[in-house]
């Protein structure tokens, strides 16, 4: 196998940038707001969230299209990134740039985007594996 493991530390830059630059929510329910309203640019997950989460923050994100990606970071990484003394496992981005930035450093561009419905039902993208 390559070494073709996302960078990591450059994924945890952008969203400690995305922090100070105040466009980033942490948090379900603060996520799942801000999905309700459609204002998120994407929602992430850290890479050992549950699937329960995971489905239960699809479920959040069903009214308004937002591409979710699982990040290279666990919710510990995630949360130390970030500066906070406590885990941290979904986020979502407010700021389309920064958003396109994440999903570029988690090499979207070299994986098909998934499909969707018409009803426009969300996916997990996992880009560490």
């Amino acid at each position: 196998m390559k070494n073709e493991r996302v960078p990591a530390q450059r994924v945890a830059g952008l969203l400690g940038m995305a922090r100070r630059a105040a466009k980033l929510t942490t948090g379900f329910d603060a996520v799942a707001a801000l999905l309700g309203e459609g204002a998120a640019a994407a929602a992430m997950t850290a890479a050992d969230l549950s699937e329960k989460t995971q489905k239960e923050l699809r479920f959040a994100a069903r009214n308004h299209p937002v591409e979710i990606l699982r990040l290279p970071l666990t919710k510990e990484e995630i949360g130390a990134a970030l500066g906070l003394k406590k885990p941290v496992g979904v986020l979502a981005m407010a700021d389309k740039g920064l958003a396109a930035a994440v999903r570029r450093a988690c090499g979207a561009g070299e994986r098909p985007r998934p499909e969707t419905d018409e009803r426009a039902e969300r996916m997990i993208v996992d880009y560490d594996d």
